[in-house]
């Protein structure tokens, strides 16, 4: 049977003086048959409607132009500017007033992958209610988990659901009861609940710490973490978020803990209140144009002891700081402005020693002055002169202070010989340092010290192409003389010994000999390197013109089709052993990857090195395409003991993703009578996307050492 296609404008349908809009909505059909009776169109057999707004199909859809109503029967579909789709056998929409009925319901969001099923639904001013319905992301026959409600609601300008009397299954059985539940089903930053943290231990009882996140407008948000230890106490942090502009971000942060009383005691803890707070702040243009940049960094924090950032980090919270259990704080604000001839900055470092019962004798450097101009030709083009200056105050409430001022004046000439086979360098740098002390309990006089440098050298750059591969030689070697032309006043580590002047020490530059070698071979097809080897030997001479071979620095790293290995190595010859080592391997093969790390540094004589060994290792393994397991430890040789071992167990399924670690893991402690704490936690994360999770830790067992 022949087939007919009719393609009609519904604004325009039966004569041009006919034609209107909706609601700003052309709207067009394709149907086998239609049928005009009045203000009745009646289309069957794979209708299809379709607007800027909307896609439409059904077998059969009445439409009233009197009341802009439209009635689809079975086969349903209905696409929302291309994100939402609901499927159902009937559905009445009302386009004047965007109201919408259908029945049997299902709802579709492309962009989530969330589906709601229902009996029957109905949308008006934007809201979908549907009755008795089911909600989840995952496979709509067999969904690994779901939500049955008595009622859901659907904001469809927000994306937000409200869903009432929820029920939460895993496959067929109920494992979760609440009255309410509300979610968004994208990603728009919104006021409401975040992920809580839950966990338990035998010392901090039950914990619970819920993030309450409020998204007042797009540029600045608020977020408070009200957490509970029910032994041990309570607390809360808060946080400011700001953007005003692309190139700027401002963090605040504060927050605190109170123990309990029986807690306090039991552990001998140095404070029974824990607070803090922080100020994070960039800003990549502030005063500079199209020929210039400068940038703002700001990085201040204090707190009264550890506590406060553990207590943190283990209530769930994210920090952007990897001193948790460092004994010293810094704090910095950092300021430059770069122009292609000149360099300034401004520089601040607050130091809070926290192994310290007092702060005063740590030494702070507020501020520091710095200024650079670029190297320039002066009088010949090969003749290079530069300019570095730099202000240092260094202060403290108790012991000795100083201002610092150091100039250096380089001058360098640069020639080539033998068709560019050998480059001559001749540098010659006056450098200036001056102290003027203060804050002194006893008569010092101010430190002056010149010197001028002069290094002589040549260097030859190599390179020879091969048929699979590429390899370059740079050979250098320097001759480095100096001479004093002044030295006056107290000056550490060269007139006067005494403690109190050791953060301000002068050293006088050696007569020597440099010698260095850096070699590379590259693929020849895409130019990546392969290998790079590095060798660096000084020849000093000391006062009587005795010579004497330096630290040998011998590095070398391995680039292959797998990963890198690495490897370098310091030789102190007078002392006649290796003083540094440090080793590092990856290695990436289908799903499988592979991290290990070893450093080991001797003290010695002459080394200034103290006595540390340590390895790590990290290594995962992806299963399948959910599946995913690892492990990481890092052990230290030295002191005979773990730092951090833990065992990692993800499932990232398109639907939901649960995070299992098993983690040993050994933290500094405030106390009294303990130096450290061991302890063993198990930590779960389970996320149901895209309405949100849960965080979970159990503490198995703890002991103070």
């Amino acid at each position: 049977m022949f087939k007919k296609l009719v393609f009609i404008c519904l604004v325009a349908i039966c004569t041009s003086s006919n034609a209107k809009e909706f609601n700003s909505e052309k709207f067009q059909i394709v149907a086998n048959k239609l049928d005009t009776k009045g203000d009745i169109i009646t289309a069957i057999g794979d209708v299809v409607i379709f607007s800027p707004s909307y896609y439409g199909s059904a077998q059969k859809v009445i439409y009233n132009k009197k009341t802009e109503t439209f009635e689809f029967f079975n086969d349903v579909v209905i696409v929302k500017d291309n994100k939402m789709q609901a499927q159902s056998e009937y559905a009445f929409l009302d386009n004047k007033n965007d109201t919408l009925f259908q029945k049997p319901t299902l709802i579709f969001n492309n962009k989530s992958n969330l589906w709601m099923n229902s009996k029957d639904s109905k949308k008006e001013n934007g809201i979908v209610t549907l009755n008795k319905s089911i909600l989840s992301s995952c496979d709509c026959d067999d969904p690994a988990w779901s939500i049955k409600s008595s009622s859901t609601e659907y904001n469809t300008e927000t994306k937000w659901v409200n869903i009432f009397n929820p029920r939460l299954y895993i496959k067929d059985i109920p494992v979760f009861y609440f009255p309410y539940f509300g979610f968004s089903a994208d990603n728009t930053r919104r006021t409401g609940l975040l992920i809580p943290s839950i966990g338990f231990g035998s010392d901090d009882g039950l914990l619970y710490a819920q993030p309450i996140y409020f998204a007042p407008a797009d540029d600045y948000d608020f977020e408070f973490i009200p957490q509970v230890r029910t032994k041990r106490g309570n607390g809360i942090y808060s946080y400011f978020r700001y953007k005003p502009t692309e190139e700027s971000y401002l963090r605040l942060g504060a927050g605190m803990f109170s123990e309990k009383g029986d807690y306090y005691k039991e552990k001998q803890l140095k404070n029974k209140n824990h607070y803090g707070w922080e100020i994070y702040y960039t800003n990549e243009k502030l005063f500079s144009d199209e020929n210039s940049q400068d940038g703002l960094y700001a990085d201040i924090r204090w707190l009264n002891d550890f506590e406060y950032r553990k207590i943190e980090k283990k209530g769930g919270i994210d920090s952007s700081h990897s001193d948790e259990d460092e004994k010293k704080i810094e704090s910095k604000i950092n300021y430059f402005y770069n122009t292609p001839e000149y360099y300034s900055g401004l520089y601040f470092r607050y130091y809070l020693d926290k192994t310290l019962d007092s702060n005063d004798t740590t030494m702070q450097e507020l501020p520091q002055a710095h200024f650079h101009k670029y190297s320039k030709p002066i009088l010949l083009d090969d003749l290079l002169y530069s300019i570095d200056t730099r202000y240092t105050n260094y202060y403290r409430e108790d012991g000795v202070t100083a201002n610092k001022y150091d100039i250096s004046v380089p001058l360098s000439y640069s020639m080539s010989f033998f068709d560019d086979y050998l480059q001559f360098n001749l540098k010659n740098e006056t450098t200036l340092t001056r102290y003027q002390y203060g804050n002194s309990d006893f008569k010092l006089d101010d430190g002056t010290f010149v010197e001028n440098v002069t290094t002589v050298g040549v260097s030859t750059d190599l390179l020879k192409p091969y048929e699979n591969f590429i390899h370059t030689v740079n050979l250098s070697a320097n001759y480095v003389d100096s001479a004093t032309i002044e030295e006056d006043g107290d000056l550490y580590g060269v007139n006067n010994d005494t403690n109190s002047l050791n953060y301000f020490p002068i050293s006088k530059t050696k007569r020597s000999i440099e010698l260095a070698l850096n070699e590379s071979f590259y693929d020849r097809s895409d130019l990546k390197q392969i290998i790079n080897h590095k060798l660096k030997q000084s020849i000093i001479f000391d006062e009587l013109d005795n010579p004497e071979l330096d630290n040998m620095e011998n590095e070398i790293i391995y680039n292959y089709f797998y990963g890198t290995i690495s490897n370098k190595i310091i030789y102190n010859h007078r002392d006649n052993t290796f003083t540094e080592n440090s080793t590092s391997l990856t290695f990436n093969y289908n799903d499988f990857s592979l991290g290990l790390g070893y450093y080991m540094s001797k003290e010695t004589e002459h080394s200034g090195k103290e006595d540390l060994e340590s390895y790590r290792i990290n290594a995962n393994y992806k299963i399948s395409r959910d599946y995913s397991v690892g492990y990481y430890t890092n052990y230290n040789l030295e002191k005979d003991m773990r730092s951090k071992q833990g065992v990692l167990f993800s499932i990232m399924d398109r639907c939901w993703q649960i995070d299992l670690k098993y983690e040993k893991e050994v933290e500094a402690i405030t106390s009294d009578i303990y130096d450290r704490e061991e302890q063993n936690v198990f930590y779960v994360q389970l996320l149901l996307k895209p309405i949100g999770g849960i965080k979970q830790q159990y503490t198995i067992d703890k002991t103070e050492e």
